[in-house]
């Protein structure tokens, strides 16, 4: 038999025979060094821990929740850190940390009922702030100290303290407090008013309309002479955001819902405008038998003529 390669082997033993010949010259270009000994190594190992020392060095560490004053953080998440106070933090700066809908409104619901974060574990408080959360938002909390007037309106709700010794005389800034624009919060700088008062103004202004005027603060349930004149110059009724009642077109349960307004008296408002017809003027409230001037002057402000 004749024994032959085709063009194609040919060229495969040709490619072979160049690849053994540069294996075989590798030890002659690249001669093994076989002396390196541990010490070496050794020495090796130290320059280059004392190079990953000096690195160190260099950076300035960041300790969890770093961040420069003023510098917000971006996480990878999309959430947005930065140094915040969480007492009446607006609701785009929660989103901003990367709260929801569901968790923003149950800490502003938390706080119109008169909570307030005195310090950081109270947000542990809000039902919808788990662990994932609280752990990383803790690092960037700062809650301001309150001033002395609020301090001791809380004991004095804490503790039962009397009022003569909670009440101190307010910061140097004058307060000057709109009883119908102030939310729970920020009554609670008047002295006397901590979290549980504060809410009862707030209830019974809705139930109101608003305060037609401040004396109106007795009538909050509690509410005494003592603490009325202690904050009595630091509050003021803006009348021109009191909502009132309709007396030609209102029903039945919307005269009743009124705190200074009884089942009775509501009944025969609308059961006059009935028999005589719209009233034609507010004076036509006395004609009723069960009104007098005394109850007609304290509900006069919170009625009108108009239809809207």
């Amino acid at each position: 038999m004749y024994f032959g390669f085709s063009r194609r082997e040919l060229n495969g033993v040709c490619v072979l025979a160049v690849v053994l010949l540069l294996l075989g010259g590798v030890p002659h270009i690249f001669p093994f060094r076989g002396d390196v000994t541990e010490s070496d190594l050794s020495v090796k190992v130290a320059e280059i821990d004392s190079f990953l020392a000096a690195v160190s060095k260099r950076q300035p560490t960041r300790s969890k929740g770093y961040h420069a004053a003023g510098e917000p953080v971006v996480h990878a998440s999309g959430a947005t850190y930065f140094t915040f106070d969480p007492n009446g933090l607006p609701v785009v700066d929660w989103k901003r940390l990367g709260l929801s809908e569901r968790q923003v409104r149950m800490i502003k619901n938390y706080e119109a009922k008169g909570g307030r974060f005195r310090k950081k574990e109270d947000l542990r408080k809000i039902y919808a702030i788990n662990d994932a959360d609280y752990e990383r938002l803790e690092p960037y909390i700062e809650i301001e100290r309150v001033e002395s007037v609020k301090h001791a309106a809380a004991s004095y709700a804490d503790s039962g303290m009397t009022v003569a010794s909670a009440i101190v005389t307010p910061p140097p800034q004058a307060l000057h407090i709109d009883l119908n624009g102030a939310d729970s919060l920020e009554l609670q700088y008047l002295p006397g008013i901590g979290p549980v008062f504060a809410s009862r103004i707030v209830r019974f202004r809705e139930l109101l309309g608003g305060f037609h005027h401040v004396s109106q603060l007795m009538d909050v349930y509690g509410f005494d002479s003592v603490r009325f004149a202690a904050l009595r110059a630091h509050v003021y009724a803006d009348t021109t955001k009191v909502q009132k009642i309709a007396l030609n077109t209102a029903d039945y349960e919307r005269f009743r819902d009124h705190p200074f307004i009884n089942h009775k008296l509501a009944n025969a408002i609308v059961q006059y405008r009935k028999q005589h017809g719209p009233y034609r003027s507010m004076s036509d409230l006395l004609r009723i038998a069960i009104m007098d001037e005394q109850i007609f002057l304290k509900i006069a402000p919170y009625l009108t003529l108009a239809d809207d």
